[in-house]
């Protein structure tokens, strides 16, 4: 007589067929959910410049050398985000779609099905019943909190990282479980990936060895950890040498330290609370009184239930709390100088840190089938993951094309200084002029020193043959880009230039020559402020000294057709 096929106590599917539907699940659900994005357009927030960036870097070709050798944005000024493995995954989407946005969405909707179905083998690999880690991995595919990631392309960054971070931890398991070198191997690939994806990948080593220490206490030797210390070690090393080589600021104090943690702080109990219950989600979402007090209570609940049912899990979460902060705090420790009226967190970074509230989750439901049936369970959680795909559904549309973006972040606080100046901009670029100016006033009036609205006025009013404000609103512009020069350089080139045409337009040849004086004492190669500088010798009658202007332009590779 045949034997039937083993069914396990509390489970539905038998057991030969359940993985495969499991992992079925773990990809149709959120490729369902998310497929649309890939007709999504860009947001007009970081995303646009970022693969134009590229683009007008390397055209559509990957070039490894250039992603190694550049920052984030492929800038030559050196900013402080240097993560090559997001631009390589960048330029490889150049290659195939060039500008065109889909392919970008593409591969962030790819990154998140492959980072669901990782999630699902770690969880089970840390000790979290097969059943308990499907559903929490299915629960992170939809939640609405990650939409952000999945939606926006700019968060490709902690996609790699929450992927390549969870395949270092599994072959770093699975090398302790079977000793073959070839999860050696493969941890030392994925680890260098996830380190040079984004900077918090240097935290874990620290997770591992902790996890070691609680959990694998009995093989926690020198010898047998001594190979993960080379791999460790090296790519350490090698990330400090090759960032070292291409990051010059260094920013103040004001922006990054002990005080800018301090002021971000309220950022954990906020996304905790928006992880439980996901409400007001946004795209560029500020601090406020609400959601900060429902964080803490909710954060303070969760903190009760640990202590009323951790009995004989205490190792496994603490290391849950500890993967949680670890990848919470450090980001918070940079705060730009207009946080608090532009973005004082964002939602895609709570991708990576809320892996530690699954893990302890899943510990404290690993005895959930000895009361229950998985239907039972099914028949709670179900309607829960129903009302989460359809938040997820309605909340991604924020990130289909630049106005939703803004607006949304408008409607969520109408103190947001930066939402109103982008969707300025938006309005601007639709030629909608009365549109653009009613909202870079409104941005204006929410923060004075935000340079961008200033400097946009200057541009509509330039286009309108209106000099006089033109000259105005482009002072006004250089003068609070100068306020945070480390953050502005950019921007302080370009008020410059702008503000000093239209000096020359005026016929205030010796205030421009005075302005271009000025800012070339900074930026002593910039073509365009030297040829500027020669037109106003010129206009004044200084020949000598236009020439002279003009042959540096020159040399520098001024070229007279294109203006650059």
């Amino acid at each position: 007589m045949k034997k039937k096929k083993e069914i396990n106590k509390g489970s539905i599917i038998p057991t030969i067929n359940r993985l495969k539907i499991y992992l079925l699940f773990l990809v149709i659900v959120p490729a369902i959910l998310y497929y649309r994005v890939i007709n999504f357009g860009f947001s007009g927030f970081d995303d646009s410049s970022l693969i134009a960036n590229i683009t007008n870097s390397v055209g559509n070709k990957f070039d490894l050398k250039e992603a190694f050798t550049h920052d984030a944005f492929m800038s030559n000024n050196g900013d402080v985000y240097y993560r090559p493995m997001q631009t390589v995954s960048l330029m490889t989407d150049a290659v195939e779609g060039g500008d065109q946005p889909w392919i970008y969405h593409l591969t962030n909707l790819l990154l998140h099905i492959l980072t669901v179905l990782a999630l699902f083998f770690f969880l089970k690999k840390i000790g979290i019943k097969e059943e308990i880690s499907f559903l929490l991995s299915l629960s992170f595919s939809i939640h609405p909190l990650f939409t952000h990631a999945v939606a926006w392309i700019p968060a490709r960054g902690d996609l790699l990282l929450a992927l390549f971070s969870l395949l270092s931890i599994i072959t770093f398991l699975e090398y302790f479980e079977k000793n073959k070198v070839v999860y050696l191997i493969l941890h030392a690939i994925v680890f260098l990936i996830a380190v040079f994806s984004k900077e918090m990948g240097l935290l874990i080593p620290l997770l591992l060895l902790l996890y070691s220490y609680l959990v694998l206490n009995k093989v926690f030797r020198f010898k047998k950890m001594s190979p993960f210390f080379a791999i460790w070690i090296f790519s350490y090393a090698s990330f400090y040498i090759m960032r070292h080589n291409v990051v010059r600021i260094a920013l103040p104090s004001s922006m990054f330290g002990i005080i800018p943690l301090i002021k971000n702080l309220p950022a954990i109990p906020i996304i905790f609370g928006k992880f439980l219950i996901p409400y007001n989600l946004n795209s560029m979402p500020l601090f406020d009184i609400l959601s900060l007090i429902i964080g803490v209570l909710l954060l303070s609940g969760f903190i009760i239930l640990i202590v009323k049912f951790k009995q004989g899990k205490e190792k496994i979460i603490l290391w849950g709390t500890v993967w949680f902060l670890a990848f919470s705090i450090p980001p918070m420790f940079f705060r730009a100088f207009s946080a608090q009226f532009a973005y004082e967190y964002f939602e895609y970074r709570a991708y990576l840190p809320m892996i530690g509230i699954l893990i302890i989750t899943g510990m404290l439901l690993n005895n959930l089938f000895d009361k229950y049936s998985f239907k039972q369970i099914l028949n709670v959680a179900v309607p829960v993951f129903i009302v989460y795909g359809v938040i997820a559904f309605y909340h991604s549309n924020v990130f289909s094309d630049p106005e939703r973006f803004y607006s949304s972040a408008i409607e969520a606080n109408a103190n947001n200084a930066l939402a109103y100046a982008g969707r300025g901009n938006v309005y601007l670029n639709n030629n909608q002029l009365a549109l653009a100016i009613g909202d870079f006033d409104n941005s204006i009036l929410v923060c004075q020193v935000m340079s961008e609205p200033y400097f946009k006025k200057g541009v509509i009013y330039n286009s309108l043959n209106d000099h006089i404000r033109a000259e105005q609103f482009y002072s006004l512009a250089l003068k609070y880009d100068t306020l945070y020069p480390a953050e502005n350089k950019t921007a302080i080139e370009f008020s410059y230039i702008h503000l000093a045409v239209e000096k020359m337009i005026l016929k205030k040849y010796d205030e421009t020559i005075l302005l271009l004086n000025k800012a070339l004492k900074n930026n002593p190669e910039n073509v365009i402020l030297h040829n500027d500088l020669g037109l106003a010798y010129s206009y004044s009658g200084k020949p000598d000294s236009a020439q002279y202007e003009y042959s540096i332009a020159r040399k520098l590779g001024y070229n007279e057709k294109n203006g650059k």
